[in-house]
């Protein structure tokens, strides 16, 4: 039907044109007809198909090569803790102020006159120096009034420089100490002047420290040269050195390497050139839960120890070995071996004991052996206990007594061989930051000695208590209380030994804020008022007060 109906639209669009094309010359004659077959058939001839193929386009090959990179993006977010907070100025947004810099003055009883300052540059970051000096004296001690006077002053002026890669260090520092010999038999007739022992003491420190922590490497140079009289004939000067070098392959391995040594000049009635050099290598290895570290000391120095039974000059090898478990958070075992040499020097004997007679004998303390262990561990939040012991053989650990020619002064004693010391200790610690903060702890010594029938003014029991806590804003109150007992004196003028009262020594201070500039402080010392000796026939002063202002720029 389809066909039928294209070729009726095909046949009457021929007729029609033909009659429109004949309209110019003339028009049919009579009664035209037209004749539709419907039976004929129109054929038409196959259609040729081309099955050709579209050829490709050629293609270009690419200039460069085609670089692809996948990454895989974290998306967690952290919890959203939203904070609020006025819109500066502009003008506000410059870095707050330092203002740690600060003048401390006050008065006390027994005439005693304070003064503490502090300056430090302004905030940098190439660059930082500071000033810092201290002066407190008391005109009166505890016993002939000016005889028994004291004072002590300290300056120092130091400063560091960062360049990216290191840290450069330097110092200079003074101190000043005056004390008496006020020891005596009070029925002598003396003045201050006769029996004043002064010291005096210059240092000048400079080092380089590696700034960068986190390379494999690290280094440091530390050298100061310090300067060190009495007010007698007594005077002593040295240079020491503090190098070291660690080096960390892995995580697991790091090799380290210090070098210690101090070259020192004496003089007293004679004049003694003393050496000395340690060396420190060690290997460290980190496991998941444990560090073992391995390694030896190399020490060696130049004391005459002909007098000591045992003792061997010369180079000293001594084995070093420790390792730490932590077998969980919060806790932690430690255990080890090791021995080494310590030195000694004048004004480190001094620091301890002020009241040395001239020519005392001083030699380094050799630690033979120490074995050691202990705990660490995390009882609570904020509270932390630490425990261990050591025992430990040493050869020339110093004593001091009453001197045999004047007994006003101290000697220094040291057994003929090597003794053993047992030192057992614990401590506490607590702390709630910006509320309360304290530790306690605690020592028993015990020495078995060899010549000797006591451990001359060394405490067999030591303990140590100290807090902290903020009551009220901008009022900061401590206090510390010491017990020292088991101390035991000699005097060889005339071969009385004294068991010394235990010492219960209690302080106090208050620090309150009127604002942030300005402040005023109260110190309490010795609030139990006891005299006691920490050394032969030299007694404490009793209660002292100390108040004053601060301020703060």
């Amino acid at each position: 039907m389809r066909r039928l109906r294209l070729t009726f639209i095909l046949l009457s669009a021929v007729a029609i044109t033909q009659v429109y094309g004949q309209e110019g010359e003339g028009t049919l004659e009579g009664d035209p007809e037209i004749i539709i077959d419907k039976t004929r058939k129109i054929t038409l001839p196959a259609a040729n198909r081309n099955f050709e193929k579209i050829p490709q386009l050629p293609v270009n090959p690419a200039a460069t090569d085609q670089r692809y990179s996948f990454k895989s993006y974290n998306y967690t977010l952290s919890p959203l803790q939203p904070t609020f907070r006025a819109v500066r100025l502009p003008i506000q947004d410059a870095q707050t102020a330092i203002t740690g810099n600060y003048i401390k003055a006050g008065y006390g009883n027994f005439s005693t006159p304070y003064l503490e300052v502090y300056f430090s540059s302004l905030r940098n970051e190439n660059y930082v120096f500071n000033l810092y000096g201290r002066h407190l004296s008391s005109k009166k001690g505890p016993v002939f009034d000016d005889n028994s006077g004291s004072a002590d002053t300290e300056i120092g002026l130091g400063g560091k420089y960062f360049n990216g890669n290191n840290t450069i260090s330097g110092s200079l520092d003074y101190l000043s100490r005056k004390r008496h010999f006020y020891g005596y038999n009070p029925a002598l007739d003396l003045t201050p002047g006769d029996i004043e022992q002064k010291f005096t003491g210059f240092s000048a420190k400079i080092g380089v420290t590696k700034t960068n922590k986190d390379e494999a490497s690290d280094y440091h140079f530390l050298t100061d040269w310090g300067f060190f009289k009495d007010a007698f004939n007594a005077r002593e000067s040295q240079f020491n050195f503090d190098v070291g070098f660690s080096f960390k392959p892995n995580d697991n391995l790091e090799v380290k390497l210090q070098g210690l040594a101090t070259f020192s000049s004496r003089e007293d009635t004679e004049k003694v050139n003393r050496s000395f050099v340690n060396l420190k290598p060690r290997l460290l290895y980190y496991g998941t839960s444990f560090k073992l570290s391995a390694g030896a000391n190399f020490a060696t120095d130049n004391d005459d120890l002909s007098t000591f039974a045992g003792a061997e000059d010369g180079f000293k090898v001594f084995p070093h070995i420790r390792i730490d478990l932590n077998p969980s958070k919060g806790l932690n075992f430690y255990a080890g071996y090791e021995g080494d040499l310590e030195m000694n020097t004048f004004r480190s004997f001094a620091d301890i004991n002020p009241f040395l007679e001239a020519d005392f004998a001083l030699f380094n303390t050799e630690k033979e052996s120490d074995i050691f262990g202990g705990l660490n561990i995390d009882l609570a939040e904020g509270v932390r206990l630490k425990a261990g012991v050591s025992i430990a053989s040493l050869q020339r650990l110093p004593f001091f007594t009453n001197a045999i020619t004047d007994s006003t002064r101290f000697e220094v004693l040291y057994d003929t061989d090597a003794i053993d010391r047992t030192n057992i200790f614990s401590e506490l610690v607590y702390e709630n930051p910006g509320s309360f903060r304290s530790s306690l702890r605690f020592d028993f010594y015990d020495y078995k000695l060899v010549t000797l029938t006591d451990a001359f003014h060394r405490p067999q029991y030591q303990a140590l208590l100290n807090a902290t806590t903020f009551p009220v804003e901008g009022l900061t109150v401590s206090g510390d209380l010491y017990y020292v007992g088991g101390l035991v004196g000699l005097n060889r003028e005339s071969a009385i030994r004294t068991e010394l009262d235990d010492i219960i020594d209690l302080n106090l201070e208050g620090k309150y804020d009127l604002n942030e500039q300005l402040g005023v402080f109260l110190q309490i010392r010795n609030i139990f008022g006891k005299e006691y000796q920490r050394y032969l026939n030299y007694p404490n002063r009793g209660i002292q007060f100390l108040a004053g202002i601060a301020v703060s720029f």
